[in-house]
This record gives C-alpha cells, sequence and structure tokens, in this order.
C-alpha cells in the first residue's frame, strides 16, 4: 500500500513538473472585449486573434462576459485582430509582447458599426435643415441639368445657325432666316427670331426702323430668354451659403454640450469627450458635403449662361448690322 502511495505522490510530482516546465515556456494573454459606449458592454462572440512576426497565429472567442483567453503562446510580439459582424473591423491595432511564463491582460475596445438611422442621429435637430438643404439642391441641379440639356439642343450649331440667318438678311429673305431660327431652336435662335419679326412688322408696314429701334427688339426677346437660363440658380448659391452655416451651428451646439458635461463631471473620461466632438464636427462635414455640389454647380451653370448670354449677344449685332446694312441700300 505505501508503495502504491509512493508511486502515485511521484507520477503526481512529475506531472507538476511538467506542467511547471511548459508553463515556463510559454504564455497566457487574457482580458476583456468592450464596445465603445459609456457604458463599456461587454461584446460576446468577438474572434479575436494575435499574430506574431514569425508566422505564429492564436485564436479565441469571447464569451458572455466579453472575455477571451488564450494559451500556450509562445514568447515573442504579437498584433491583436478582433472581427465581429455588425462591428467595424480593427486588424493589427494593438501590441502584446509575451514572456515565457508570463500571464499578460488586456483589455480591447469594439464599435458597433453604424446603420442609416444611427448615423444619422447623432446630428441632431440640425438634420432636418441639412436634409432640406440636400433635397432642394438635388432637386435644382437636377432642374438645371434638364433645362441647359435642352437650350443646347439646338438642331443647327450656332456658326452654321449665324451664317444662315445673316445670309437670309444680306438677301432680304427675312421670313426665310424666322423659318431658320424656328427650325434651330434654343435660347440663340429665339431671340433672333423675335427681333427678325418686329422688323418684318415695320417692313409690313412700310416704314423704316431706326437702329436703336431694331437693337431693342432684340434687347426684349432676350428679356424673355435670358432669365429662363439664369432661373433657380439663386436657390443653388443660397444653398451652397447656408448649409455650411447650419453644419458649424450644429457644432456649435455640440461643443456647447460636450463643455457642459465637462463642467459636471471633469475630463476623466477622454473617450467619451472625444466621441461628442466627433458627433458634433458631423453637422460641419454634412453641410459642406451638401455645399460642395452646389457650389460647383452654381459655377458651372453660370459659365454655361455667361457663353448662351455672349452668343446672343454676338448674334444679336450682327444681325442688327446686316439688317441696317439692307435697309439702307
Amino acid at each position: 500500500m505505501k508503495r502504491v502511495s509512493l508511486i502515485l505522490a511521484l507520477s503526481m510530482f512529475i506531472f507538476v513538473a511538467l506542467s511547471t516546465a511548459q508553463d515556463s515556456t510559454t504564455g497566457v494573454v487574457r482580458g476583456q472585449v468592450v464596445d465603445t459606449t459609456s457604458q463599456r458592454n461587454p461584446v460576446a462572440g468577438v474572434n479575436v486573434v494575435i499574430a506574431g512576426t514569425q508566422g505564429d497565429e492564436y485564436t479565441s472567442t469571447t464569451d458572455d462576459a466579453g472575455t477571451y483567453r488564450l494559451e500556450n503562446v509562445k514568447a515573442g510580439r504579437y498584433l491583436f485582430s478582433i472581427t465581429k459582424a455588425k462591428y467595424g473591423e480593427r486588424r493589427g491595432f494593438k501590441a502584446v509582447t509575451v514572456i515565457a511564463g508570463g500571464d499578460h491582460f488586456q483589455d480591447l475596445k469594439i464599435t458597433r458599426k453604424d446603420t442609416v438611422v444611427t448615423f444619422f442621429s447623432k446630428f441632431g435637430f440640425i438634420f432636418w435643415p441639412l436634409l432640406a438643404c440636400s433635397v432642394v439642391a438635388i432637386t435644382f441641379i437636377i432642374e438645371r441639368l434638364i433645362s441647359f440639356l435642352g437650350s443646347n439642343s439646338a438642331t443647327i450649331p450656332f456658326d452654321q445657325l449665324l451664317a444662315s440667318v445673316s445670309d437670309s438678311v444680306r438677301n432680304g429673305n427675312t421670313m426665310e432666316a424666322v423659318s431658320t431660327c424656328e427650325e434651330a431652336g434654343g435660347p440663340v435662335a429665339h431671340v433672333l427670331k423675335g427681333g427678325l419679326l418686329h422688323f418684318s412688322q415695320a417692313q409690313v408696314e412700310d416704314r423704316e426702323v431706326s437702329k436703336e429701334e431694331i437693337m431693342e427688339s432684340f434687347a426684349e426677346a432676350g428679356l424673355t430668354e435670358i432669365p429662363e437660363l439664369e432661373s433657380n440658380l439663386v436657390v443653388l448659391s443660397t444653398i451652397a451659403v447656408i448649409s455650411p452655416l447650419f453644419g458649424l451651428l450644429g457644432t456649435v451646439t455640440g461643443m456647447i454640450n460636450a463643455f457642459t458635461t465637462i463642467a459636471l463631471e471633469g475630463t476623466g473620461d477622454p473617450q467619451e469627450l472625444a466621441g461628442g466632438i466627433s458627433q458634433a464636427l458631423l453637422t460641419t462635414a454634412g453641410g459642406l458635403t451638401i455645399a460642395i455640389p452646389c457650389l460647383v454647380g452654381y459655377n458651372a451653370f453660370d459659365a454655361a449662361v455667361n457663353r448662351k448670354v455672349n452668343q446672343i449677344e454676338i448674334a444679336s449685332a450682327e444681325v442688327v448690322t446686316t439688317l441696317i446694312a439692307g435697309q439702307s441700300k
């Protein structure tokens, strides 16, 4: 009986010795994974991986308490990676140096991915004016695009239209020039048509028309077309100005709330303070996101209007000169 007890004791000693010897060559890495809310709730089911510089890799999954444990980790330097569905991945974001026989505790944080609702809820009350600005901006950008594409759909190019109308007027065929304008379409053709019809009416009445009267008739026709080209551009320019101001207002109110929290609770939690500031800055980013396309669209449409106005002025001046020259013969 004593011999059996001695053998059992010796076996236990050898087992403990071997276990100690094994632990002395490896280490343990453990900790807890929590979310980034102020409550720091534990997150279960997170895949925790540490990867070493020599290619060694160890994996664990957090339990209901958010804890993980990696055993028999060889000594060396490792980088953490954590992943879970509906949470933001973090890869190679934190290092741990494992020493032989060491027990290393490392807490980790993971952030839940924003949905559309949770993301825009961070904007606070400023979300609604920014939403209104974005809807109005998209509406009028599309409306201006359709309008300008329609005005550029003339069947006769500008140079060809001007040459054809000038030749008809030079040959005394005013109504032929009017027909050419009707066929061409577009703002330039409409202005020329209006001026030519006024001149043709004077011819029917058998009276001479002064240069000033002809120029005035073309200018009156232009007063109908040019405002149509410039329509709603003021809306885009206004949104480009006020949307960053709404964003700045949201940032200022968010910063006021953040500093109120500091005054009440101090600066013991930099993470919560940084989160509040980052959310406050979202409104400025939203305002700039709306303003930049509006400003680009406004400048592009304004340049297109200027080109059309320049074409109208050139065509009107040349046709007026041709009419006066033909009338003086």
